[in-house]
């Protein structure tokens, strides 16, 4: 017997599924200015009328991109700040805050595969890109998990201002965009010594940098 026949709905589902990996894949590589609906189309291997059925504009299909894994994002990070104070207890440090946030973080880079790489590249550029650039990319759903992190460092850290607070966090935040970024500048800097893509240093590394930056 043959497969069983997909329904429209598993068609509909297949379809917007493929259109959104390869814009995901596309705007990684390319930015949003850069990528056209007919690109994604094609590397879909869709129709480009069916990206504005689906998601009515560019921005908007960039904007499902985004929306697509960021809760997934959230719930590793959360769960696992959660599992750490639960474990800490009193005893609930700065160190041992954002060895979890930055642990958590990489664990995305290292067992997402390709997608989740795209993905967090994508956030990336994101991060780094002046607001109204980006339809849409003035506010991303990270900010209530992002502002527990911050938090907690607060609990862990009571000297510590909310201005220094916030402003570690941005430095903390770059470092990480950096890193998602895989821009391969560390890669020649170090002549082969250091690798963008090895998240597993880079994760030890900037434990090790920031782990005492609220002391």
């Amino acid at each position: 017997m043959g497969r069983p026949r997909r329904t429209n709905q598993e068609r509909r589902e297949g379809s917007q599924e493929r259109i959104l990996d390869a814009a995901e894949a596309l705007f990684a590589r390319s930015g949003f200015n850069a990528v056209s609906t007919k690109d994604i189309g094609q590397a879909a291997e869709v129709d480009p009328s069916l990206l504005h059925y689906y998601f009515a504009t560019k921005a908007g299909l960039y904007a499902a991109v985004i929306a697509r894994r960021a809760e997934h994002v959230n719930v590793t990070r959360l769960t696992a700040l959660q599992a750490h104070v639960a474990e800490a207890g009193d005893g609930l440090t700065a160190a041992g805050v954002i060895r979890t946030y930055v642990q958590a973080t990489f664990d995305l880079a290292r067992t997402g595969g390709e997608g989740y790489l795209n993905y967090l590249t994508l956030i990336a550029q994101v991060n780094s890109t002046p607001a109204g650039v980006i339809p849409g990319s003035e506010t991303l759903p990270f900010d209530d998990v992002v502002q527990v992190f911050i938090g907690l460092l607060r609990r862990a850290s009571p000297g510590s201002s909310d201005a220094d607070l916030y402003w570690f966090y941005h430095m903390l935040s770059g470092a990480i965009s950096l890193s998602w970024a895989r821009t391969g500048r560390i890669d020649k800097l170090s002549g082969g010594q250091c690798r963008s893509t090895d998240f597993d240093a880079i994760a030890e590394h900037m434990v090790a940098v920031f782990s005492h930056g609220l002391d």
